[in-house]
């Protein structure tokens, strides 16, 4: 069940709905606490989430009697809800305990679609216990106050996203390389299944043959998929080389195998554009935001399950490209290899993430702010 990072009862009480939302709170606390060390704090999130880390306390129950005794072991202060989670029943326990609450980018079209909040009665009560709601964009400003909500306890913070710190790199190792490739176009396949290897070499082959000196760094999911990826390049007649044997590509390389799951911010840096494994499969793929951090247009087909938030807010951005058919991956990598292509979506990528990190910088704030007032 539990994650509560303290041994002690915490401050604040942080509860998202989401693996993107736990992602954000976390960040800002964590933070928070960097700079106030006495702050304590413990993170939900609701089974139905799928979350499962050391850190978050997973409600197996959200009802009323199991938010209960949570409240009365725990006692916070101040309370951070994010997303559509005010729509849980536990919501309504800030109101029985005299909790204040701050919503973080509540999903307000969810909201304006549950007829029982239009009663003015109801709404009053429901957000009665909330000192002040950030949401995302001017129309949910307007939403908000639409169910009594008042302006002056509002603000527009835009999106909520975990900033992260990009893997590093040998800088050394990266300009060598560099130098090696030369002017050569490179597309990188992270995180690829077993299921998988097939498709993305035979996309590579088609795309090939319009981007000659095309080279693809894959990276796979599993090492045990290498005799299978041997197996089908060899088929291909690919010219193969590995991280583990040769150590670097060589100007010949067609296909270069990483060694899996290691330098990714390595391969990262050298590949224009990145393909995001397991979108064609079982959903489970990589986040999005540590290649747009690092200057790589995103590609991926239908299946995001993994970080779905941050995959919808680099589509909102226009900083990605979401392939719906297996057909369709090698046509858009001929099309993305364009210079202005993937420079124009990379931009736009490191723009989507450098406002999530505003938006986190923003919420530290307050939140030592509104910690502080209890002194």
């Amino acid at each position: 069940m539990i994650a509560n990072v303290q041994s002690q009862k915490p401050t604040i009480w942080a509860h998202a709905a989401s693996k993107a939302g736990v992602d954000g709170l976390r960040e800002v606390l964590m933070r928070a606490q960097i700079i106030e060390p006495s702050l304590l704090y413990t993170i939900t999130a609701p089974a139905s989430a799928g979350i499962d880390e050391s850190y978050v306390t997973v409600l197996q129950k959200t009802g009323l009697s199991s938010g209960e005794n949570f409240f009365k072991e725990n006692m916070p202060s101040l309370c951070l809800w994010t997303e559509d989670s005010i729509g849980s029943p536990l919501f309504s326990l800030n109101h029985q305990f005299s909790r204040r609450v701050v919503l973080i980018n509540p999903k307000i079209k969810t909201l304006l679609g549950r007829p029982w909040l239009w009663r003015k009665t109801v709404a009053r009560q429901i957000f009665r216990p909330v000192c002040y709601a950030f949401v995302e964009t001017s129309e949910d400003l307007i939403g908000l106050k639409s169910l009594g909500l008042q302006a002056r306890k509002m603000e527009v913070l835009g999106p909520m996203l975990s900033s992260l710190v990009p893997p590093t790199c040998d800088e050394a190792e990266r300009d060598r390389i560099g130098e090696i490739l030369a002017a050569r176009p490179v597309w990188f396949a992270h995180d690829v299944p077993s299921q998988e290897i097939r498709l993305v070499l035979e996309a590579f082959i088609k795309a090939q043959r319009n981007a000659h000196r095309l080279l693809l760094i894959l990276d796979l999911e599993e090492e045990t998929s290498i005799s299978r990826f041997k197996e089908i390049s060899n088929e291909m007649n690919l010219i193969v080389h590995s991280r583990s044997i040769e150590g670097e590509p060589e100007t010949s390389t067609q296909v270069f195998l990483t060694d899996s799951g290691t330098d990714i911010g390595l391969w990262y840096r050298l590949a224009t554009l990145s393909y995001m494994g397991g979108s064609f499969t079982d959903g489970k793929v990589p986040n999005p935001f540590i290649a747009a951090a690092l200057g790589s247009a995103v590609l991926h087909g239908p299946k995001i399950d993994f970080f779905k938030d941050f995959y919808m807010r680099l589509e909102k951005g226009n900083a990605t490209i979401s392939i719906e058919t297996v057909e369709g991956l090698s046509t858009q990598v001929v099309v993305l290899l364009a210079p202005d292509q993937c420079a124009d979506i990379a931009a736009k990528g490191w723009q989507v993430v450098s406002a999530g990190a505003v938006a986190i910088d923003r919420l530290v704030d307050f939140t030592l702010e509104k910690i502080n007032e209890e002194k």
